[in-house]
Order: structure tokens, then C-alpha cells, then sequence
């Protein structure tokens, strides 16, 4: 995403965000409406801001243009335009609250303050630009992850402290202030006992193609078609043969096991995580360096003790790489499972579709979304931290 010019380096991402967010500028910045339903007048960025915040707002995009050209011995702009960027969404936020504060002031309680496309643009682009920047190899792998992690704990403590309440989502947001704490804990109860359950199964899995490669091809080809199945077929799938058991063994119906509701989600869930714990445990024990496996049977290991103390603690990096890739799907197919009764956010969503309110599906996607984020940057980090400092060096130079 880079190119050099007579000694300078032209980072074409933040090129393109910067891009991004300077047309937002020329695009609508906030939808005023009368109601949650009703379509609603439109309003530029100088019509709702100060000539000045206009101007505090397009700082931080000519500094972005800026450090996205710079000689490339600077190698520390690379995190400047990463903290920019996020600093830029927050940026945002914040100037649309204070712009709709002064909207909805004279208008009556049940009218709605929207984001425009070009606040969404703007956002966009201050993204593009801080992930342009973050993937630079100059940029430490800690900051990678602490970065993200900052901006979303600013974003929080704004939505937490009532600053972004005239944002027409958190109307939505007060009115079912009990109802999405609990779908969000049903959401993060399904993922995280699915995921729990698939590293359960995948772990031996991988580790069983790997010790007997007669059943190599049939365990992949199994967890490989899986993966294949869409994910509203297979939660589909589970409801004939569930609602069956539990019709002929009562028990099962009394423990809570039946055609729709948690049971079949836990279980396509968890089927869906099984491939990149899978895949990723035996790929991590293929990839060990055969020397050290010698060194270890010179010492007399046994192949318990070795697997124990040798394979699994250098394995362990890319083993829980494996995990969170499938716990970032599974926050994702947890949505669905909603339409089978098993809750989570899936409920705003397609209760948002049904009655067209936009709001309401964004009550439930955009949660989703940062939960995937958080979840993401935290266990890279996690990774980042527990993996040996030898083997992190070997793959920064291998990646050179």
C-alpha cells in the first residue's frame, strides 16, 4: 500500500482515507427526523457546526495528509497516523453529539437525530487511515492492539456517560436498556460456551490428525464441510432431529433441550468454530522445528511429557490464533441465532427489519461489530504477550 517518490513515502492508504473524509465533508453530516419511521430534512457539516468546529474538524484530516507523506527513514509517523486516525473518530462523535444537541433542542421529544453519510464517510475514512497505519511493520505489535483498544474505550465511556444520548440509536438504546443487557448476555454466554466447546473437540481433533495421518483427511474433510453449510441451513438443521429426542426422552425437554432456543445454537455454533481450532493445532505442531522434537527425545522425554512440556507450550501462539479467529465468527453467527429463538443481538436486528426501523437494526449490528473488535485486539494482544520473544523475532524477520 506504498510507493516512494525522490526519497519520499506516499502511504496510499491514508492517501485514501484522507480522501474519503475530505468528500464527506461535501456529503450530508446529520439527518434530522420527526419521528423514528418518518423520512427525515438533511444538514451539511456548516449548517449544524460552527465555522470554527468546521475547522477543528479538518485538522486532524491535514495532519493525516501530512504524515501520510514523510521519508521513509520516519518510521515513527506510522504510529502518529494511527493515534490521528482514532483521535478523528472520536472527533467525530463528538462533534455530531454537540451538533445534535442543538437540533433537538427546540424540537419535540420524539424526533430522532440520525448520522449522515458524511459523518459515516468521515468515520470510514479515519478508519482506513489508522488501519493503513497499524499494519505497517514499524508500528510495535502491542500498539497494534492498544491503539483499537484505547479508541474503543474512549467511544465507550462517551456512550456510557449519556453524552451520545441524542443519538437517535441510544433512544432506541433507553427504551430497551434491560432488554438488550440481556440479549447482550445471552450473546456472550452463546459464543464463549460454543467456542469453549469447540476447543473441547477441535484441539484433540488437530491433535489426532496429526499423531495418525490415516485419519488426517477424513477429520478435515468433515470440519471442511461444515464451513461450507450456511449458517441459517445448519441452525435449520438442528431443529427435526432435536425436537424429536426431546420429544421421546422427557428429560431432555426438562434440561432444556428441544428443537429451537439455545440447545441447536450451542451446537451449529459450535460446529462452526471446530475448523480454525482445528486446522490451527495441527498446522502448529507441523510447523515445529524437527530439531527441537530430537533434542527432546535426547533427553529422554516420552511423548506425553514431550507433547506437555515441548509441542503444546511452542504450539500454543497459533492454537489460540485458531481460537480467536472462531470467536470472532462466532460473535458474528451468534446473530443469526436468533431467528431460532436463542437470543443475542440477532433480536434488534430482525426486529428491525421487520418493522423497517433502521435504528433498531443498528441497536443490534453495531454492537456485534465492536464486540468482534474488542474481542479481536484483546486476544492478539493476549497473543502478542505469551508468545515466546525468539519465535516473535523469527517472524518479524521472515516477514522482512
Amino acid at each position: 500500500m506504498r510507493f516512494y517518490l525522490r526519497g519520499f513515502r506516499i502511504n496510499r492508504g491514508t492517501w485514501l482515507g484522507v480522501l474519503v473524509g475530505l468528500i464527506s465533508f461535501g456529503v450530508r453530516f446529520m439527518v434530522l427526523k420527526p419521528n423514528r419511521l418518518a423520512g427525515g430534512t438533511f444538514f451539511y457539516t456548516w449548517e449544524v457546526l460552527s465555522g470554527d468546529l468546521v475547522a477543528v474538524l479538518a485538522v486532524p484530516w491535514v495532519l493525516l495528509l501530512f504524515l501520510g507523506i514523510k521519508r521513509h527513514t520516519e518510521r515513527f509517523s506510522e504510529t502518529a497516523g494511527a493515534l490521528a486516525g482514532v483521535f478523528t473518530i472520536v472527533l467525530v462523535f463528538v462533534l455530531w453529539a454537540r451538533a445534535a444537541a442543538n437540533l433537538l433542542e427546540s424540537e419535540p421529544r420524539i424526533a430522532r437525530a440520525s448520522m449522515g453519510f458524511g459523518s459515516l464517510g468521515m468515520i470510514l475514512g479515519a478508519y482506513v487511515a489508522a488501519s493503513s497505519s497499524l499494519r505497517h511493520e514499524s508500528v510495535s505489535g502491542i500498539w497494534k492492539n492498544l491503539i483499537p483498544l484505547f479508541g474503543l474505550a474512549v467511544l465507550a465511556v462517551l456512550f456510557m456517560s449519556g453524552f451520545m444520548s441524542d443519538l437517535s440509536v441510544m433512544k432506541e438504546f433507553s427504551v430497551r436498556k434491560g432488554r438488550f443487557l440481556q440479549e447482550f448476555g445471552r450473546h456472550v454466554v452463546l459464543c464463549g460456551f460454543s467456542v469453549a466447546a469447540a476447543v473441547v473437540i477441535g484441539i484433540p481433533l488437530g491433535l489426532w490428525a496429526f499423531r495418525k495421518s490415516l485419519f488426517e483427511k477424513p477429520i478435515f474433510f468433515v470440519v471442511n464441510t461444515i464451513q461450507t453449510v450456511p449458517s441459517l441451513a445448519l441452525f435449520g438443521l438442528m431443529i427435526a432431529p432435536l425436537s424429536i429426542l426431546s420429544h421421546r426422552f422427557p428429560l431432555l425437554r426438562e434440561l432444556g433441550i428441544k428443537g429451537v432456543g439455545t440447545a441447536p445454537a450451542l451446537i451449529a455454533l459450535s460446529l462452526y468454530a471446530l475448523l480454525p481450532i482445528t486446522r490451527n493445532t495441527y498446522t502448529s505442531l507441523k510447523v515445529l522445528d524437527p530439531s527441537v522434537i530430537e533434542a527432546a527425545k535426547g533427553m529422554g522425554m516420552g511423548k506425553l511429557q514431550m507433547l506437555m512440556s515441548v509441542q503444546i507450550p511452542l504450539s500454543l501462539p497459533i492454537i489460540l490464533s485458531g481460537i480467536r479467529i472462531s470467536t470472532v465468527q462466532a460473535i458474528g453467527n451468534t446473530t443469526v441465532a436468533a431467528l431460532i429463538g436463542a437470543g443475542g443481538f440477532g433480536v434488534f436486528v430482525f426486529q428491525g427489519l421487520g418493522q423497517a426501523v433502521p435504528d433498531l437494526i443498528l441497536l443490534g449490528a453495531v454492537p456485534v461489530i465492536l464486540l468482534a473488535i474488542f474481542t479481536d485486539k484483546l486476544m492478539a494482544l493476549l497473543i502478542r504477550i505469551i508468545t515466546p520473544e525468539g519465535i516473535a523475532r523469527q517472524k518479524t524477520v521472515s516477514r522482512r
